[in-house]
């Protein structure tokens, strides 16, 4: 018995299991260890090139990279299992030892559930070693198509989430005159509902699936990212922007605007870091070219100084996408 072989087979065996169950069933956990490295490490090598063409394949090469790493961590693991004790697999027909192609071979089609029958453990102990290798390929396989089928959709929810921002306006400012009634700026109300509920679920979609934030867009009108940082200049004007007593429900403009910090609360420090300087004032030019009410530049520019830790957040969040 080579106790080495067996002990370093163990251990890869439950890092993988680990990684897969942390990723995958810890919501809110983040990524796992080793999920967590290559995705980072993934997401550099685009980021250097700095090409938006090439980092919108960063998401599916990160996730179809995690899913592999773990399947073969698995494999390595019950290969170095099986091969630190040489009578444990014998040939069916023969009945002659394995060699390590061959061990490969059945440890490939025992955590794949295949069921071939070309070769078989030796003794008590071994069988039981290959029903729960086969149980944890099972475990994993399932998790992994199931943890990217729920990746994909929240990619789905995510991009529907900035059509719905970029119907609001060609401009914040223009989303905001949009939402003018003749007497307020009650119209806003109800779009900014459901963006708001939209926005809930996006951040725990961030939660519950770390690699989801490397999925990237190449065009600024369809990612979520950039819209997050539009929907914020539409409500600081709406908040700050236009008189008091003719602004939309302080409950729903509030609302938004915590859903937004709940999303830059659920994504990793290194892409919501602050920038030094905050996303720049928007224009209140749309209102008054309308000839819709609006607060001076120079009061609306006070106003929105509380406002200064999230714009910031924001703008780091836009460089670490490239935008």
């Amino acid at each position: 018995m080579d106790w080495f072989c067996l002990t370093i087979g163990i251990v890869v065996v439950l890092a993988a299991l680990i990684d897969t169950i942390w990723t995958t069933l810890w919501v809110g956990g983040g990524a796992g260890p080793i999920t967590r490295a290559a995705s980072h490490l993934i997401w550099r090598i685009i980021n250097l090139v700095g090409s938006h063409r090439l980092m919108t394949i960063a998401g599916p090469l990160v996730l179809t990279f995690t899913i592999v790493t773990w399947l073969s961590l698995l494999w390595l693991g019950w290969f170095l299992i099986f091969w630190s004790y040489p009578p444990s697999l014998l040939a069916t027909s023969t009945e002659t030892v394995a060699d390590s192609s061959d061990r490969i071979y059945f440890v490939g089609y025992t955590i794949f559930t295949l069921g071939n029958g070309d070769f078989s453990p030796n003794g008590a102990i071994w069988k039981f070693l290959t029903a729960l290798a086969s149980g944890m390929g099972l475990f994993t396989a399932t998790l992994a198509i199931t943890y990217l089928i729920s990746v994909i959709s929240a990619a789905v929810s995510a991009r529907a989430f900035a059509a719905e921002v970029r119907g609001l306006g060609n401009t914040p400012a223009e989303a905001v005159a949009a939402g003018w009634n003749g007497t307020d700026y009650s119209g806003l109300a109800l779009p900014l509902q459901s963006i708001a509920s939209q926005l809930t679920k996006l951040s725990q979609q961030y939660l519950a699936y770390p690699v989801f934030q490397y999925f990237h867009s190449d065009q600024a009108a369809k990612s979520p990212i950039v819209s997050l940082a539009r929907l914020d200049q539409v409500l600081l004007i709406a908040s700050h922007g236009v008189p008091g007593q003719l602004r939309s429900s302080e409950v729903i403009l509030n609302s938004t605007r915590s859903a937004i910090s709940d999303v830059l609360e659920s994504l990793p420090r290194q892409f919501a870091k602050p920038a030094n300087d905050p996303l720049p004032v928007p224009s209140l030019d749309a209102l008054r070219s309308r000839g819709q009410p609006a607060v001076s530049a120079e009061e609306f520019t006070s106003a929105i100084g509380s406002e200064l830790d999230r714009r910031r957040r924001l703008r780091g969040l836009l460089n670490a996408h490239g935008w």
